[in-house]
């Protein structure tokens, strides 16, 4: 009799419970966390940081992951440990036997014959198990980039432009385009030197925001302490004001 695929793709699943696509998955999902469980114990640990990695290697400098971070991982790690052990004495690995075997140690027992999972009754609830570990174990490893707003998009209506906060392009999410900061920001600065509002500094940080520009009240106090904007009888200074600083502080 044929077997189709469990996660019902409608592909032949040959002598497996899985067809050859989601059995490629299922072993890229294991070897990824038989790689990153180590780091993911390092963070628990406090021995490694969920940042930037140096010229040593992925993770390997010392640094502190916050309290939370940690203790995420360390639930983690265990939730981890347990699956793999169990699949590993499905798979009937004689290191699963032992405590002391670590997590890599586990992976690559099974992944010497992982049959016994992908025959199983279960397949499907091993297969979504193993690779739904993988990916929480490589998110918490290998966290995504914050990603920060640049400003108005230039070609849509409605559209902001998005990207890695020393990046030199982002992205529209509305419209999908690939703009230049520096295009976005010159764009917001104009519209900002044909204002005529007037304000505290607070108010004024508070309206850059609203144009996607980060200016902190501190910043604009400091400039009228130094004189470089002179504020009205009120401690008002007006917006359009601000953009040549801004514009020199850019450069």
């Amino acid at each position: 009799m044929t077997r189709y695929c469990v996660n019902s793709d409608g592909k032949h699943a040959g002598g497996l419970n899985v067809c050859a696509g989601c059995t490629r998955r299922f072993r890229e999902a294991l070897g990824s966390i038989g790689v990153d469980t180590p780091a993911l114990l390092l963070i628990a640990a406090r021995q490694a940081g969920t940042g930037d990695t140096d010229r040593t290697g992925v993770r390997s400098r010392s640094a502190h992951a916050p309290l939370l971070i940690r203790e995420q991982a360390w639930e983690l790690y265990c939730e981890t440990e347990q699956l793999i052990r169990l699949a590993a004495l499905q798979c009937g690995c004689p290191p699963a036997t032992r405590r002391t075997a670590g997590i890599p140690e586990l992976v690559r027992g099974i992944l010497k014959d992982d049959k016994p999972l992908l025959t199983a009754p279960d397949a499907r609830e091993w297969w979504r198990d193993i690779t739904d570990t993988a990916r929480k174990v490589n998110r918490m490893v290998d966290p995504p980039v914050t990603r920060v707003a640049f400003g108005a998009c230039p070609f849509c209506e409605h559209g902001v432009v998005w990207g890695e906060p020393r990046a030199n392009m982002g992205e529209c999410r509305t419209c999908g385009a690939q703009v230049n900061r520096t295009y976005v920001a010159d764009r917001l600065l104009d519209r900002l030197a044909h204002s005529e509002k007037k304000g505290t500094p607070k108010q004024l940080s508070r309206e850059c925001a609203r144009a996607g520009i980060r200016l902190p009240a501190a910043t604009i106090r400091t400039w009228i302490h130094q004189k470089r904007l002179t504020p009205d009888q009120y401690g008002h200074v007006t917006l359009s004001s601000i953009v040549p600083l801004l514009r020199r502080r850019a450069g």
